[in-house]
């Protein structure tokens, strides 16, 4: 089993919009197809905002895309600067608790150092009780105190 991250293509952007599709039903979040394209779109077009990657399943020349993770830049007087969010990971239910993971998340790691940046966020649900154990064996910490907001505005 080899994985490797890479970026999308016209080809895999199917494929892509079926994963974030499945991550939606899996969150209970609504899902509208234009636009999550044009969010995509618009991280493929412009990196320094962001990246798009494909976890990409290479078995004996057999190549099958099982997830995707989006990253989005900010930057953060207390973290120091510059900060990369993965806005979005996703695995394939069939290939969640193989290894992918241990995979995906230290290249990403390595990938946003490259980038400058100083620290790495993610947003867990806060029953997925096994996705927060995975993040923690990598030394992600909650931050007890703090509630992260939302507030959607029309553009």
């Amino acid at each position: 089993m080899n994985i490797s991250l890479q970026s999308p293509s016209v080809e895999s952007m199917p494929r892509l919009l079926e994963l974030s599709k499945q991550l939606h039903d899996h969150e209970a979040l609504s899902f509208d197809v234009e636009h999550v394209t044009s969010a995509f779109n618009f991280l493929i077009a412009h990196p320094a905002h962001g990246d798009v990657f494909l976890i990409v399943l290479d078995q004996d020349g057999d190549q099958e895309l099982i997830g995707f993770v989006v990253l989005c830049y900010s930057f953060s007087i207390e973290l120091g600067g510059r900060i990369a969010v993965i806005d979005q990971i996703y695995l394939s239910k069939d290939w969640r608790r193989q290894g992918v993971g241990s995979y995906v998340l230290p290249n990403i790691e390595s990938h946003v150092q490259a980038r400058d940046c100083h620290a790495v966020i993610l947003e867990v649900n806060i029953g997925n009780s096994g996705a927060r154990e995975f993040y923690e064996q990598f030394d992600y910490m909650p931050r007890r105190q703090h509630c992260l907001m939302t507030k959607r505005l029309v553009c």
